[in-house]
């Protein structure tokens, strides 16, 4: 009886070590800011909007942006050779920022920022080098970090930790991808900057878009609000429309044909706070 008993403890012992499991290393990869540029190579988990959740690692020395399915599959490298570099990074790239399908331009092409301190500049590239958007100025932000555990993602395969070391080479930090049995809080979440849908409201389907006439739009008011308004912005940030709404439908019809072809944003605020924003194309 005592024999079965330590077996069990045993079993029992090694089934939660192995909860926590390794899945995959990526080489000249890493969460870690060390050196100049600051980061030199980054891993994370990026959940596009037309082919989902991918790995994709930063490489600034290499200059290249790797792409890898969940189970770890290589799917493309996408070459950053032709952006300009200054003498401060010492040859190696600026920050590559909101890698995304559908930001930039609505193709199933990759766009990213890419930006420099100095000189400043930013430009917005698509994935085969062509420079989309261009200017002397950078998204400038007051960075306020919390205590959380950033490297930590709820995926469509189950919570993701990335974990990041160098051994002896300071120039090469690699990272470690582990399965976790848990699920990260949405608190948590929230806090460490990932755009994730609460039922706090929302603005959903936006269709048809592109349009040339009337669209609808599905919204959500956040729990205990009644009422808001879906506000019409354009490219330059200048209200065009405003809508009141409330909790008693779930969609609106809205007539775009008197507006000039171009992008525009539709967002639903409430007398406590904005609670989404929807890109709409117009075309003529």
């Amino acid at each position: 009886m005592k024999k079965f008993i330590f077996i069990s403890l045993l079993a029992y012992s090694l089934n939660a070590k192995a909860q926590v499991t390794l899945e995959h290393t990526y080489d000249s990869s890493s969460t870690f800011a060390y050196g100049t540029p600051s980061a030199s190579s980054q891993l994370m988990i990026i959940k596009f909007e037309i082919s989902g959740e991918h790995y994709v690692k930063i490489n600034r020395w290499g200059k290249t942006i790797d792409i890898y399915q969940m189970n770890h599959l290589f799917v493309k490298t996408i070459s950053l050779a032709s952006l300009p570099t200054t003498p401060i990074t010492n040859g190696a790239l600026g920050d590559i920022l909101y890698i995304s399908e559908q930001l930039f331009d609505i193709d199933s092409k990759i766009e990213f920022m890419y930006c420099t301190a100095s000189p400043v500049y930013i430009g917005i590239y698509n994935e085969d080098g062509i420079l989309l958007f261009s200017d002397t100025a950078l998204p400038a932000i007051r960075l306020n970090v919390p205590l959380q555990q950033y490297p930590i993602y709820n995926t469509s395969m189950g919570t993701k930790m990335i974990l990041s070391y160098n051994g002896n080479d300071l120039n090469n930090f690699k990272a470690k991808v582990f399965s976790l049995p848990g699920t990260l809080s949405a608190g948590i979440e929230q806090a460490n900057g990932q755009l994730i849908q609460m039922q706090s409201g929302q603005l959903s389907n936006l269709y048809p878009n592109p349009s040339n006439g009337s669209v609808t739009l599905q919204y959500e008011l956040p729990k205990n609000e009644k009422e808001g308004e879906l506000i019409l912005y354009n490219m330059q940030g200048a209200e065009v429309k405003r809508y009141k709404v409330d909790n008693t439908f779930k969609d609106i019809l809205l007539d775009n044909t008197a507006l000039p072809a171009g992008t525009y944003f539709y967002q639903l605020q409430t007398k406590k706070r904005a609670v989404g924003t929807k890109k709409m194309v117009v075309i003529k």
